[in-house]
């Protein structure tokens, strides 16, 4: 039984998927084929058996692990992570929470999660207050630095991944001491690109075809088959982007937020040390 020994804990809507991709395509690292597995959060009654069998595999790599954005704000999960887990690494991504948060609310209503006549951030918000607490990442980090010491918690930010994808692919491969210099083929892909479905049903239904060709082996076919075109024409068919029916954020909101978050932000870099690239 392989037991992981590093965690991406998000933030949620943060550049997880990136790195999730990026490390899924490292020779030298084995990520779960399934990304958010979610067991110290909201899977934990099924017990520890269960979260390994996700990591049995062939895969000669010494470096195991998942990707979880739940595990970031969820309160009980660092006492659960170092229960189970001897010396895990820890990967963090951050980014603007005021973005993140309008990341989060479009997600919501791709989902179908957030349905209404009015689908303004401002509507979402007052249904959804975790939009706000997922962004208090000093509180929350706070919590991972009581658990495990700074040397194995890495904090990256998705501001330092537009600006240079490489570095911080380095940089996460150079963590996890691995191959630094490999150049992943997902460094330059969109992960989890911001759309919304035409039919939802259409994109449960394609997203279940997706999870079995990935169960049953098939991921390098579903990828081919991408390239080939199928990807664009379910994207003519289904895809609108999210300013066709969300309206923007107002400016007001968007000063009551950013004001909201700037404590946070100030603890933030106290924690860290470091300036943060979205506080000018």
């Amino acid at each position: 039984m392989r037991i992981p020994n590093f965690l991406g804990i998000g933030g949620q809507k943060c550049a997880s998927t990136w790195i999730y991709d990026i490390l899924r395509d490292h020779p030298q690292v084995f990520v779960s084929d399934r990304k958010e597995i979610d067991f110290f959060s909201y899977k934990y009654d099924r017990g520890f058996q269960w979260y390994c069998n996700h990591f049995c595999t062939s895969h000669l790599a010494d470096i195991v692990g998942e990707i979880s954005p739940s595990y970031f704000h969820e309160f009980l999960v660092p006492e659960r992570v170092k229960k189970h887990l001897p010396d895990p690494k820890i990967i963090v991504s951050l980014r603007d929470p005021v973005e993140r948060a309008i990341s989060n609310h479009q997600h919501e209503v791709r989902v179908g999660h957030f349905i209404s006549k009015d689908l303004s951030f401002e509507a979402g918000l007052a249904n959804n207050p975790m939009y706000v607490e997922q962004g208090l990442y000093a509180k929350h980090l706070a919590r991972w630095f009581r658990f495990f010491s700074a040397d194995k918690i890495l904090v990256v930010f998705l501001e330092e991944i537009k600006e240079d994808r490489v570095d911080v692919a380095r940089r996460v491969y150079k963590f996890l001491n691995v191959d630094s210099d490999f150049l992943s083929e997902a460094i330059d892909r969109q992960s989890n690109p911001g759309h919304l479905s035409r039919y939802h049903n259409l994109e449960r239904f394609r997203n279940k075809l997706h999870l079995m060709a990935k169960q049953l082996g098939l991921e390098s076919v579903w990828r081919t088959l991408s390239r080939l075109g199928l990807r664009s024409a379910y994207g003519r068919l289904n895809k609108m982007p999210t300013n066709s029916i969300i309206p923007p954020i107002s400016e007001d909101t968007r000063a009551k937020l950013k004001k909201y978050f700037s404590s946070d932000t100030a603890k933030l870099a106290r924690l860290l040390d470091r300036e943060i690239p979205y506080s000018q």
